[in-house]
C-alpha cells in the first residue's frame, strides 16, 4: 500500500506548529489532524519524511528515508483512511535501530502523540517584536565606522 506524501513545505510547517510529538530514539513524529471543513485532495492519511544533513550524508539520509517509507507504509496501513498529516524527523539512530522496533514504535506514534487540547501551549510561528538583532548591544563587539577596518 503506498501512503500519500506531502510534499509543499506549508503542509511541513503546518505539522510542527499545530500537530502533536511523539519522540523516539530513532525519530520524531508530528501528527497534525485536518480541520472538519478542510478540503484535502487525497481524503486519509498524509506521509511526510525529513531527514536533514545532521543525520549524514546523502546517502545514509535516502537510506533513512527508505527504511521510515517501508516502515510507515507497513505500521500504518490500518490507519490509511485517518484524516491527518503525518511527519516523521529521521535521527541519525534510524539506520542502527532495528525494523521491528521502527514498525512498533510508527504503529503506536499516532495514538500516543501528546493531544492538542486547551491547556497545550502551540509554538509560536514568529520571533517575538520586543528583542531585534539591532537593539541587542550585550555581545557587540567595537563600533565600526563606515565598515572600515580595523588596522593591524
Amino acid at each position: 500500500m503506498r501512503l500519500a506524501r506531502l510534499k509543499q513545505r506549508k503542509q511541513f510547517l503546518a505539522a510542527a506548529d499545530h500537530g502533536r510529538r511523539f519522540r523516539s530514539s530513532a525519530f520524531t513524529v508530528q501528527v497534525r489532524d485536518a480541520e472538519p471543513d478542510e478540503t484535502r485532495e487525497p481524503a486519509g492519511l498524509r506521509l511526510g519524511l525529513t531527514a536533514s544533513r545532521k543525520v549524514g550524508n546523502a546517502v545514509k539520509r535516502n537510506r533513512i528515508r527508505r527504511r521510515l517509507r517501508v516502515a510507515a507504509a507497513e505500521a500504518l496501513a490500518t490507519q490509511a483512511d485517518r484524516r491527518c498529516d503525518v511527519v516523521i524527523v529521521a535521527r541519525a539512530e534510524t539506520l542502527t535501530a532495528g525494523f521491528r522496533m521502527l514498525v512498533s514504535e510508527l504503529s503506536t506514534a499516532i495514538d500516543r502523540a501528546r493531544p492538542a487540547g486547551p491547556g497545550r501551549k502551540l509554538r509560536s510561528s514568529g520571533k517575538s517584536k520586543t528583542s531585534t538583532p539591532a537593539a541587542d548591544t550585550s555581545r557587540a563587539g567595537p563600533a565600526r565606522v563606515g565598515g572600515a577596518r580595523k588596522p593591524s
